[in-house]
């Protein structure tokens, strides 16, 4: 079991995780069915395997018309050296995979492995409860710098839902100035990147109030809640900040110590410090109410406040 926190290095952890999920379907498939609905497997041989193959294209991945699968098998296979090394073949290198952008885990709905018979199973000592974590504020300026300021010109991919937020926190800035709007107005907000201060404004209001946390946009709701941290009791916990480390050992625990560990999908190249400078001129009250929101995520993983604020009195009085 793991629990994706966006901003924590999931798309390479999300790519690993689907490529053992596919290699356990590729095994069963070579190996034995009994795992496999078999009263429905006929149904899931007859299936257009050039849909996938346009899928992988439309994600920068060209399959040469001489290497297509003429198979189910064959295709896994494909996909399994895509997911590992980025590429069809192991040698020739192809754009890094964005799990969070293939449709192949519902794409074939009738090889699956059965689920648990009970769900205790997963409170096991043998079962491995894994989640990544970073420093709460390191990932929460992450949020904004790849989700707020970056418009959808700049995007490999459009992302309609943060082109309205923008617009949204601009409007709100602009109500509480109680300034009447023209729809001139209205629309100067478009295309418009709200600063670091007004996006923290904008998920701060009504946080406090219950189920408000609940519904958080999932890129800076606290971990602790999005992952139910006290009712799974994670017993591998990994860093963002040593994640090579700590990725090499989960890669080990699952058979993969030859993964490709080289580049992480998606690494932003930003420093500790880029993140930091985000909370410089950030009013204290805002700082109280971002430490009241974040305090599990502080506590539970040893994260200390003042490696991003140095505003010790401003702390205490705050606690």
């Amino acid at each position: 079991m793991y629990c994706p926190v966006p901003k924590v290095a999931t798309k390479t952890l999300l790519t690993v995780m689907l490529y053992m999920h596919v290699r356990d379907i590729s095994e069963h498939l070579d190996n034995n069915w009994t795992n496999v609905d078999a009263a429905r497997a006929r149904m899931e041989q007859m299936i257009n395997i050039s849909v996938f193959l346009q899928d992988l294209q439309q994600n920068g991945i060209t399959i040469p018309e001489e290497e297509e699968p003429k198979s189910l098998a064959a295709f896994l296979r494909i996909y399994l050296n895509i997911l590992r090394f980025g590429s069809i073949n192991g040698t020739s290198s192809s754009p890094p995979v964005n799990p969070w952008r293939l449709r192949f885990t519902f794409a074939f709905p009738y090889l699956r492995l059965h689920s648990l018979s009970n769900l205790s199973q997963i409170f096991s000592p043998s079962y491995t409860r894994a989640i990544f974590v970073r420093h709460p504020f390191e990932r929460l300026a992450s949020a904004y710098k790849e989700r707020i300021a970056m418009l959808t010109k700049d995007r490999i991919q459009p992302e309609p839902e943060y082109d309205a937020m923008r617009e949204m926190i601009c409007r709100r800035r602009n109500w509480n100035k109680e300034v009447p709007q023209s729809s001139q107005q209205r629309d100067g907000c478009k295309g418009t990147i709200p600063s670091f201060e007004d996006f923290i404004r904008y998920i701060l209001v009504n946080n406090g109030k219950p189920g408000v946390v609940a519904k958080m946009n999932y890129h800076w709701q606290p971990y602790s809640v999005l992952c139910q941290v006290c009712k799974f009791q994670y017993n591998f916990i990994g860093k963002y900040e040593t994640f090579n480390d700590h990725f090499i050992y989960f890669l080990k625990r699952f058979n993969l110590s030859d993964w490709n560990i080289q580049k992480p999908n998606g690494a932003s190249g930003l420093t500790k410090w880029d993140y930091q400078k985000f909370y410089l001129t950030l009013p204290d009250e805002l700082i109280c109410q971002l430490l009241r929101l974040y305090d599990e995520d502080f506590r539970f993983f040893n994260y200390r406040v003042d490696d991003y604020i140095n505003r010790p009195t401003l702390i205490q009085n705050c606690k």
